[in-house]
């Protein structure tokens, strides 16, 4: 699948959900079904010099797409595990909160870039998300405080929780993000019980 980007809105208005098309529906993703059990998973991003290259070593938990001018090939995998050929590896992240496992999951990749300053409406997702920031920095809010990252950081929060998205810094922040969540659920719900403190404005 390729990613769908975000263009960035002001900080003063609300950005579409970038998990839902605009009747409110979740947008498709990559359906995984159930993941495996016992060992610690992790998300990988290696990148390839095209599309039928990476096509042929994607894994039956891995998803190629087209973004920033690169192809991609993210997997979810344990932590060692690298695609059977050669490839740029770009980044690990996680371990990723993932339980129950039984569940059919779902894997949603988004492309997105923001002009410092800007940031997206209060979220909350059912299971994990995760980002790569590949320029610029970001900075989530959530109730248990800030989360900062910046360019070649990896970022994970558990699901259920309440989070708000702010480009920090002075570049334009773009990153790939992931979001996994039962097949049968919404990638994402809009929070109106949680008001965020501007602790990233700090």
């Amino acid at each position: 699948m390729r990613p769908r980007a975000s263009p960035p809105q002001p900080a003063s208005q609300p950005a579409q959900d970038a998990g839902r098309d605009a009747e409110g529906k979740p947008l498709p993703g990559t359906t995984l079904g159930a993941l495996p059990q016992g060992t610690p998973l992790s998300w990988h991003l290696d990148t390839f010099p095209d599309r039928a290259a990476a096509e042929a070593v994607k894994e039956q938990l891995g998803t190629v797409a087209e973004a920033f001018d690169r192809t991609w090939l993210f997997t979810i995998a344990p932590l060692g595990w690298r695609p059977a050929a050669t490839s740029e590896h770009v980044a690990t992240v996680g371990p990723l909160p993932l339980e129950p496992r039984a569940v059919a999951y779902t894997a949603m990749y988004l492309a997105t870039a923001f002009r410092p300053g800007l940031s997206r409406f209060v979220h909350e997702r059912p299971r994990p998300e995760a980002w790569f920031i590949l320029t610029g920095e970001q900075c989530l809010e959530t109730p248990d405080g800030p989360v900062r990252g910046r360019a070649g950081d990896g970022v994970v929060v558990r699901g259920g929780l309440p989070t708000t998205i702010q480009a920090t810094g002075n570049e334009i922040q773009r990153n790939l993000t992931l979001v996994l969540h039962d097949a049968a659920k919404a990638a994402t719900t809009r929070v109106d019980h949680w008001k965020p403190r501007g602790l990233c404005r700090d």
